[in-house]
């Protein structure tokens, strides 16, 4: 430890370190990766870790610190005044976050090596205590708001050392919350659907482990059913239960679902599904199923993770579901939440650098009410823009409805609906000030190419973000903005968008038929293009192209699989 001890005393972080329960042990580590993991660490800023990841690419550099591991509670309703125990911080991966959002943190890890991580990369926290041992040795002096169980429960078998190690540990952590205190446990579901798909199981990377109830490998750790993990939680002392079900999982999670408030449509928010190794042992396409199984309401059964939320007192669940953009540069990350209370509330995820685009979003939506265009009541508080839950439905369902059923003429009268009102969401302005054209993106000055030309573009005027109801649209979630951009080009995005998430369409009524009837096939390139510019000054290209490597679903791999098996 002693290249540590040069950092610490290099870096001088402030959390308090506290080694009076450890025993000169670490059970587990994962080798080599953990002295690199510090070293990238103590070399970059706290939590600005992107480019660094993406030169040392491999799952465990990835894993831990990757910034979308914090959308696994970076939007639950944590009191400011609140203290937090996090049982097995590992190397930091949501600590900082944690400290952000409450008055003061305790984290115990029984990993010197990963403590040591959790200290470097938290180093400006002055809110934070860092306890090495094992949680069972250790003696609190005081109770917590919250304890975080998250990717702990499953090795309780080995550090647990009781006949019944699951319910003994659980029960012990009880007595260290208070009265209205909540636990907070994620962990892998035994039968999610990338089990069934053939997908490796976490801990053994064996497929149908879990379902096997780990006869092959003999796992130090185990999962559980929604039931049974229910029936745990509550034998063990908790009164309630609620769960949320993080997706693709709770490692990397992008959306997050619950009990009161499951997918409605297989898109789930763009979700990416990922194999560790590889996908190579796959028998299905997991993204083929999830439509049957949202269909058929089993949903919670299937859920790839659970986060659950346990507490004596019942008022659980006051956030219903949350979507996390965190694949977009730090300045532009935002979370959604939908609660119990029949809001709809947006935040940076980064309350350092994010302020300012939440605040762009409501400013949009003034000047598109200042337009005489419909849009959903939206206030700032507390640092989030608030809405609230309308019931009525989607513009793009009712599309989406019309080509079910075959309606042609309906799903061009929602389109042209649309179109008419990008036309009316702003000035026009001379052909000249075309942004195509100040950009050099094309030097063909050909008006009728490009048609109509919008002082302000609202790129956000698509399907998705739009209800219509007693034959008005009122818009929502109007984050960005161009100028001087062709009202075609906005609504060129909205198609690509709607036949992209939902290619199913294609097969009823073609895109190029759709692009020829609003003339937007003359321009297509030069639209294409733009957008691509677009996403490259407000995503994170880097972020996106690391989780591109960890994904990939091959029909030919699962077809081929399936071969071996007959």
């Amino acid at each position: 430890m002693t290249v540590y001890s040069e950092l610490i005393n290099r870096l001088k972080p402030k959390p308090a370190f506290n080694l009076r329960w450890y025993t000169d042990k670490d059970l587990y580590s994962d080798g080599p990766a953990e002295d690199l993991i510090i070293k990238m660490i103590a070399e970059n800023e706290p939590e600005k870790y992107t480019e660094a990841i993406l030169q040392n690419m491999n799952w465990p550099v990835y894993y831990y610190l990757t910034h979308q591991r914090k959308n696994i509670l970076n939007w639950y309703p944590f009191k400011k005044d609140g203290s937090v125990l996090e049982i097995g911080c590992g190397m930091g991966a949501i600590t900082s976050m944690l400290c952000d959002k409450c008055h003061d943190v305790t984290a115990v890890e029984l990993s010197k090596r990963r403590a040591t991580a959790t200290l470097l990369r938290c180093r400006d926290k002055e809110n934070l205590e860092i306890i090495v041992g094992n949680l069972n040795d250790i003696e609190f002096e005081k109770t917590f708001d919250y304890i975080t169980l998250i990717g702990v429960l499953e090795y309780q078998g080995t550090f647990t050392d009781t006949k019944n190690p699951y319910l003994d540990f659980l029960a012990g952590i009880k007595k260290l919350l208070k009265p209205d205190g909540k636990l907070l446990v994620a962990i892998e579901n035994k039968y999610g659907l990338k089990y069934w798909c053939g997908a490796g199981e976490d801990h053994t990377g064996i497929p149908f482990e879990g379902m096997n109830q780990y006869s092959i490998s003999n796992s130090i750790a185990r999962t559980f059913a929604k039931k049974e993990l229910e029936d745990l939680i509550k034998s063990s002392g908790f009164a309630h239960t609620f769960f949320y079900y993080p997706m693709p999982d709770y490692k990397l999670p992008t959306v997050i679902y619950s009990q009161s408030r499951t997918p409605k449509d297989e898109n789930m928010y763009n979700m990416q599904p990922y194999y560790i190794p590889d996908n190579t042992t796959l028998v299905a396409n997991e993204m083929d199923i999830y439509k049957d199984i949202i269909d058929n309401d089993v949903f919670g059964f299937f859920a790839n993770s659970f986060l659950v939320e346990c507490s004596d007192d019942a008022d659980l669940g006051i956030v219903t579901e949350s979507i996390l953009s965190s694949e977009r540069l730090e300045k532009y990350r935002i979370g959604t939440v939908f609660t119990k209370n029949h809001t709809v509330e947006k935040f940076p995820l980064s309350e350092a650098e994010g302020a300012a685009h939440v605040e762009q979003i409501l400013k949009n939506t003034r000047a598109m009410e200042g337009m005489g265009r419909g849009v959903l009541p939206t206030e700032f508080k507390d640092g989030k823009l608030v809405s609230p839950y309308v019931q009525d439905e989607l513009l793009e369902n009712q599309v989406m409805d019309a080509c079910k059923k075959g309606d042609i003429d309906r799903f061009y009268q929602l389109l042209d609906r649309v179109y008419q009102e990008i036309l009316a969401s702003s000035e026009q302005i001379a052909a000249e000030e075309n942004i195509f054209y100040t950009m050099q993106i094309d030097t063909d000055t050909n008006s009728e190419k490009y048609g109509p030309i919008m002082r302000i573009g609202y790129l956000d005027m698509i399907l998705r973000n739009a209800f219509y109801a007693d034959g008005e649209i009122r818009w929502f979630d109007q984050e960005w903005i161009l100028e001087c951009v062709p009202a075609r080009f906005i609504f060129f995005r909205s198609v690509v968008l709607l036949y992209s998430k939902f290619p199913w369409i294609e097969e009823i009524i073609p895109i190029a038929e759709a692009a020829g009837r609003y003339q937007l096939l003359t321009a297509w390139q030069e639209f294409d293009r733009l957008d691509n510019m677009f996403l490259g000054i407000t995503a994170d290209l880097v972020h996106i192209r690391q989780g591109q490597i960890l994904r990939g679903q091959s029909k030919a791999a699962y077809l081929d699989n399936i071969k071996k098996l007959l």
